[in-house]
């Protein structure tokens, strides 16, 4: 942990694809033990940019990637991983060909050591959908399905955090509400999460903090239900919601309607 208090946490980020162009302009995210965190915008604030940077797949151009106090900026990928830091990416986040308790054998790869059979024991108890289709070929389930297999696969190695892009995206209501459930459950047994949503209502309800991200800057930050509440962020970025200015409360750690 850092003197911040911090487990994983971004200070002044630059990162960018093309040469000379910057998407992340000195970028600062704090995610605290145990914490659900947040990250809104609209499209092209750098969003997943960021989740890319802080997992290993975009090196910044400066800043840094703290993880528990060590510097990450420059580890790969793979190495990242096995320090704890799990990743769920928005799109191709399963092998369709391969059935769901296939793709959640690979999951141990990631992490030598790991005591496969304890974990797919407790990721079927975390995921009972999943124990129901485990012969099943994951190109066959649904999209919600496939988006909890992605995030059972990633927990496998038993990683510290959990970072998430767009899990909702694409996603019918009914799902969306399935994988938001599922999110508040694992954070329960202990996984730190960091997840980038546009279903912005919803994600910031369950949050514990959020960050408004906006053309690459930090824009607001604050607790997750104050961010819902605060007149500036709900005129540039949330709009009026018809049942008031923060929505339908729920319990922190389950999900609101959006």
């Amino acid at each position: 942990m850092t003197a911040s208090g911090a487990v994983l946490e971004t200070r002044a980020l630059v990162a960018g694809y093309l040469p000379e162009v910057d998407i992340l302009h000195g970028v600062e995210v704090r995610v605290a033990e145990g914490e659900i965190v947040t990250i809104v915008g609209p499209n092209g604030a750098g969003k997943s940019t960021l989740v890319r940077s802080i997992c290993g797949l975009l090196p910044p151009r400066s800043g840094s990637v703290l993880y528990r106090g060590e510097d990450i900026s420059r580890a790969k990928a793979h190495a990242i991983v096995r320090k704890g830091v799990g990743y769920v990416p928005q799109l191709d986040n399963v092998f369709v060909s391969m059935t769901v308790e296939e793709n959640l054998e690979l999951g141990a790869i990631a992490r030598p050591g790991t005591q496969l059979q304890e974990r797919l024991e407790m990721i079927y108890g975390l995921f009972p959908r999943l124990a129901e289709r485990r012969r099943q070929r994951a190109g066959t389930l649904s999209g919600g399905e496939r988006q909890m297999l992605a995030m059972a696969r990633t927990l496998v190695p038993e990683p510290d955090v959990l970072v998430l892009d767009e899990p909702s995206s694409g996603l019918a209501p009914t799902l969306v509400a399935a994988v938001f459930e599922r999110i508040a459950a694992i954070n329960r047994t202990g996984v730190t999460i960091l997840m980038v949503e546009q279903n912005a209502r919803r994600a910031l309800a369950m949050s514990h903090r959020g960050y408004v991200l906006d053309l690459g800057c930090n824009r607001f930050e604050g607790e997750g239900r104050e961010l819902l509440e605060d007149p500036k962020v709900i005129e540039l970025y949330l709009g009026r919601d018809p049942r008031g200015v923060g929505g339908r409360r729920a319990p922190r750690g389950h999900e609101a309607g959006a």
